[in-house]
Order: structure tokens, then sequence, then C-alpha cells
């Protein structure tokens, strides 16, 4: 029997697949282990740069049905847009793709401790534009501000960015995000220490709080947070958990092409008026830089 899914974990060779269907109240989605073969379900032939896994959290699958509880993943719907960086640490244009079909990329960052630093939140933008997903900026510890006028975010919600300070101490603007995804399906990406799982703890309570169970395919605790998670709530909203990201390696952007994912800068540009003295100019410099430097 074959059945439609989301993917929930992916582990080697094996993910988890939340299955399609009505739940009645109270009642959990069906999850199936499924293994996959590489071959049957992606042709990397036809690809320039080979995915470290074929399948991530968040894509449509076919499963075969073997059990109650195990599966085959026969067929990966294509994707309506994905998150993907290169791979750290491998040689070679292999791509890892941190999750796909998604309404929102959720950038976590903090107001300090760790001090707000707008390099790794570019670099993710530039990956979201060139994805055509909606990014969302929450800057987290808001409690840590002691004047109200440092908005060091400013430049970001200037050009459009949906920000949304948040402190998960005081509860600070946390129901306005809550809101705000409701019904939606979002990926939380972001630095070690930012207070992402704190924060996920309050946006989706007991939810969140049920991946503390060990996991069949790897015998560790789930929420140890060393691969992507996808999880849902009662009323139908789906988040995806990341582990802490310390790069971000971006793929199939050269130096030259990177303006245009600076659109502030890049509209300057088409009207040959200067833009280096635009807030995000250095962080455009660094990154062409570091991508010129890979010979891109």
């Amino acid at each position: 029997m074959k059945q439609t899914g989301v993917v929930s974990e992916v582990f080697p060779k094996m993910a988890k697949v939340l299955m399609d269907g009505e739940l009645q109240p109270g009642e959990e989605r069906k999850k199936l282990l499924c293994t996959y073969r590489r071959a049957q379900v992606i042709d990397q032939e036809k690809q320039e740069w080979r995915e470290r896994s074929p399948v991530a959290p968040g894509d449509r699958v076919e499963v075969k049905v073997l059990g109650s509880r195990d599966g085959v993943i026969e067929e990966i719907y294509d994707r309506r847009n994905s998150i993907q960086r290169r791979a750290p640490g491998r040689e070679g244009k292999i791509l890892h793709t941190i999750a796909a079909n998604l309404d929102n990329v959720v950038i976590v960052t903090a107001y300090a401790d760790p001090v707000f630093s707008p390099g790794l939140v570019d670099r993710f933008l530039v990956a979201i534009e060139q994805a055509e997903i909606k990014p969302v900026l929450v800057i987290n510890k808001l409690d840590l501000r002691s004047d109200a006028n440092d908005v060091p975010w400013g430049l970001y919600r200037d050009i459009g960015v949906q920000c949304f300070p948040v402190s998960t101490k005081n509860g600070t603007g946390i129901d306005v995000l809550q809101t705000f995804l409701k019904h939606k399906v979002s990926v939380f990406c972001g630095h070690s220490g930012v207070g992402k799982t704190s924060l996920l703890h309050q946006l989706f309570g007991s939810v969140f709080g049920k991946v503390g169970e060990i996991s069949k395919a790897t015998g560790k605790g789930k929420h140890t947070t060393t691969v992507s998670l996808m999880l849902e709530t009662a009323d139908g909203t789906r988040f995806i958990d990341t582990p802490g990201i310390k790069e971000f390696g971006l793929h199939n952007i050269d130096g030259e092409q990177l303006i245009q994912f600076f659109p502030e800068l890049y509209d300057l540009q088409l009207k040959h008026e200067p833009y280096d003295h635009m807030p995000r100019y250095q962080n455009y410099l660094k990154i062409k830089s570091a991508l010129e430097d890979e010979g891109r």
C-alpha cells in the first residue's frame, strides 16, 4: 500500500515520515521510519551539485507502507523551494539541504550575549533571497537592552525584512510571533547560544518538549539538536528545528552576482549612484571576498 507524507527527520539511509491524513482531536499523526535507495529517489547524474542526502525535512514523499511503523520512500515530489548551504568540511560541490517546502526561514539572533551579528544574517538572507522564501528575523534577549533607541536590526527592518524583537525571559513579543507563524511551515536557524531552544519551547510548548525521547534510528536523545527535525502542533503549524550553525556556505552564486541579493545596493548600482555608504556594504564586501577566494 502506498501513502504520502512529509519527511520530519533524516538519518543515514533512513528518514522519519509524518503520514498524511485527517486527525481527530488529541490524535497524533502516524510516523513511519522509512528506508530509501538514493538511486531510486534522485538522479544525481543530472545535478551539478551533489546533495549530501536526497531527502530533507519538509520533503513531500510517496511511501510504500510495510508495517505499522516501517516503510520505503519510493518517490520524492518536486520541491516548492528549499534552503541549502555548501556542506561544511567537504570537498567538491556537495550541498546540505536544511529544509524544503517552506513558508518562512526564521533567523534567530540575540540582542546581546552573544552580541547581534549581521554577518551570518546577511549570508542567510542571500540564500533565502536566492530561494525566494520569506525571511523572518527574530532578535531574542530584548530584556538585555537598556537603551530603547538602540535598534541594531533596524537596517533589516528598513529594507523590508519582517523583524520580531522578543524576550524568552519575560515573554515580550512571543504572542505576536506565535500568531504570525500559525498554520505555516517555518525553519528556525541561528548561531548557538542565541536562545533558539528556549524560543521554541515558548512558541510551541509541549510539542517541542516531546523531542526528549530516544530515537530508534540513532539510539540517542532526539533533541541534542544534531540534526534538523520537523514537528507539528495540534492546529497544523509545522516548524523545523536545526542545529546551531557556525558558518553558512553559499553556492551557485559568484562575486559578480552577489550584489543582486543586496537589493538596496543593487538599486543604487543600476542608477550608477555610489552605494559604499550603505549600512550593509561592508558585509557585502566580506561575502564577495570570500566567494572570490573560493574561485567564484
